[in-house]
């Protein structure tokens, strides 16, 4: 890698008192502590949601010799859960442009479009992409990398929420005005910006298309806040209450007043009404989680056109 190209990417840049990757303003979300501590809650959720479980492809036993990657590494949360839950751990690659987990042992700083920088020496058993929205534009070309770098009959196990939120009462619907303006000016901010977000039920479509074979999807429905009687759930909503805390000003403040032309202070207080209706009593959200696995065939050709 030419160290201009990594130098470019450690100049970070400032916007509106939050942090961004610093090459060509690509990113439409934040990549400061918030940001981190935020990406790092929804793999707590995951977490939960998998009972302790780093992944269910069906790899066990893990063994030292196995390759893993973390596309669009960010936190390293899952990188960081992996280590700790399997003995012996397996070697794990993270993959990002940016210097948001620098404590990884093995870490590939690169662009997230394009080809990835791996031999075929370097095949993993096991591709994990995590909350991919707002992060990459070309799903085809993400599909058709992680089918290439796996071994034949690796895994790859994409983990996807929307930023959506979703009730069985009709009546909350009067009380969630902010709520579902904001939802319906993100989703158009991040399609002009070419990041779309809410593409978490395509993504089993889109591994089918790639030529991965035992595609299978598992849907959570998330509950936001603690109003479900299943402890765990009940714990999982909290973490989500506290996520979107984290989150909701670096979700909008680039795409709305980068790429929708809002004013700071108008989206502020949009931002603070949002805020507002997540923390009314008695409203019972929740979003939907999807994880899709899929596996590259036993027999796949070592090259795979895109």
């Amino acid at each position: 890698m030419e160290s201009n190209w990594l130098t470019a990417r450690n100049n970070h840049t400032y916007e509106n008192g939050r942090r961004y990757y610093g090459f060509k303003a690509e990113f439409p979300f934040p990549d400061d502590e918030n940001a981190t501590t935020a990406h790092a809650m929804i793999s707590t959720i995951w977490h939960y949601l998998l009972d302790g479980r780093t992944f269910i492809a069906p790899l066990d036993p893990v063994k030292k010799n196995h390759k893993f990657l973390e596309f669009a590494t960010r936190s390293g949360s899952w990188t960081i859960m992996a280590l700790d839950r399997h003995r012996p751990a397996p070697r794990l690659t993270g993959m990002d442009p940016t210097d948001m987990s620098p404590d990884l042992q093995y870490f590939e700083h690169h662009e997230l479009e394009g080809d990835w920088p791996f031999t075929t020496k370097q095949a993993f058993h096991l591709i994990h992409a995590q909350s991919l929205g707002g992060v990459i534009t070309d799903y085809d070309r993400f599909y058709a990398n992680a089918f290439r770098h796996l071994v034949p009959g690796g895994w790859l196990e994409v983990w996807e929420n929307d930023l959506r939120f979703f009730t069985d009462n009709a009546q909350d619907e009067a009380r969630l005005v902010a709520l579902r303006e904001w939802e319906a000016l993100i989703h158009e901010a991040a399609a002009k910006f070419d990041k779309r977000i809410n593409v978490a039920a395509e993504q089993k479509e889109l591994m089918h298309s790639a030529g991965f074979v035992q595609v299978d999807e598992q849907i959570f429905k998330v509950p936001f806040g603690k109003w479900s009687d299943d402890p765990n759930l009940k714990r999982i909503g909290s973490f989500y209450v506290y996520q979107m805390q984290c989150a909701l000003e670096g979700y909008t403040l680039r795409l709305f007043t980068k790429t929708l032309g809002w004013s700071k202070e108008d989206t502020n207080a949009l931002i603070n009404r949002v805020q507002e209706e997540l923390q009314q009593k008695d409203l019972r959200l929740y979003s939907y989680f999807h994880l899709v696995i899929g596996q590259k065939p036993v027999q796949a050709q070592a090259a795979r056109k895109q």
